[in-house]
């Protein structure tokens, strides 16, 4: 399959899209065994998903096919690696086997994307711990992406229903979490977050929330003083650059804030800070952003499911979430060089 394009579009020769040509999607399908083939399948059966641009799935077609084969027609086709097999589909939990061909699904759509060969890679869930099991170091999409394109600073983004959350940190252990915190990181954050707004949302000069670490900001270092030693520095670096953010704002009033148009996007110092209020605010439909790799990277925000895998009851709502936004952000990009 050396030429995607042509497989969806069987009289296109070029894999070079012009301003006027679909967006040729990736989609990779996960874990095996996680509840990823299911609403893949389920997305793609959507004709507004249809219409809007032309997939290719990475992963085993036997699976898919498994499940149904009713999506997998007209504008889609499956990239097969051929590295796993049915029976194994069906075990729903964490298996060495799964988490290798899960990581090569990812790691072949990187490749293709970063090679021009598609427009945007949307990622099904994983599940740490069989990537793990299958020798793989690494906490989640976020993290693997940052080392395979060889980038200083990469930021967690997530967005659902209006909300949008930028992560200055991932996934770490709560008492790691304040030492993971500095000047420089929370800096790059803010920075990318503006940068990605403007690049993929058409948002010129985005409005910044910053949230402190500690309870309401510190309270005058009662709690905590990371307000004062770090993220103010920060916020003022940035704010130097002609970025519009403001902060530190404490993490229990400035979500309605940013709920109610005051700002555009909260970033946050830690995975729950921000995690939690998007999945209380947009469960079934929020949306995970890689942003600062040289390609635009989506996915559900939700996990592998293992416990409703194979029962034909999973949501689709998040991944065709996470498709749309990939079309809206790569035709924004074109249309932003065109």
């Amino acid at each position: 399959m050396s030429d995607l394009r042509s497989c969806v579009m069987p009289t296109k020769k070029t894999m070079k899209l012009d301003a006027k040509e679909k967006s040729l999607i990736g989609i990779t399908m996960g874990d095996p065994g996680g509840i990823g083939p299911e609403v893949i399948l389920k997305a793609l059966t959507s004709p507004e998903i249809r219409a809007a641009a032309n997939y290719v799935v990475i992963g085993s077609e036997k699976v898919l096919s498994n499940i149904s084969d009713r999506a997998l027609t007209d504008n889609i086709s499956v990239l097969d690696l051929d590295n796993f097999t049915v029976n194994n589909a069906t075990i729903h939990k964490p298996l060495p086997e799964s988490g290798k061909a899960s990581v090569e699904y990812i790691l072949k759509g990187l490749d293709l994307t970063l090679n021009g060969k598609m427009d945007a890679l949307v990622t099904a869930p994983i599940s740490k711990e069989a990537i793990k099991l299958a020798g793989f170091d690494y906490a989640g999409h976020t993290e693997l992406l940052k080392e395979k394109t060889a980038v200083e600073n990469v930021v967690m983004f997530m967005i659902g229903k209006g909300l949008r959350v930028a992560f200055v940190t991932t996934h770490l252990a709560v008492n790691e979490i304040s030492g993971a915190i500095n000047q420089e990181n929370v800096f790059s954050t803010i920075q990318i977050t503006a940068t990605g707004l403007k690049t993929f949302f058409g948002i010129d000069q985005p409005k910044i929330a910053v949230c402190g670490l500690n309870p309401h900001c510190g309270d005058g270092d009662r709690f905590g003083t990371e307000e004062r030693d770090i993220i103010i520095p920060a916020i003022e670096r940035a704010q130097k650059m002609g970025i519009d953010c403001h902060g530190p704002l404490s993490a229990d009033t400035v979500f309605n804030k940013a709920l109610n148009g005051e700002f555009d996007i909260v970033v946050v110092q830690f995975h729950d800070q921000g995690a939690i209020p998007i999945k209380m605010h947009a469960f079934d439909s929020g949306v995970n952003i890689t942003l600062g790799i040289p390609v635009i990277r989506t996915s559900p925000t939700h996990g592998t499911a293992f416990d409703i895998a194979g029962k034909g009851i999973a949501d689709p709502g998040s991944i065709t979430e996470a498709i749309r936004t990939a079309v809206m952000m790569a035709e924004t990009r074109k249309h932003l060089f065109v």
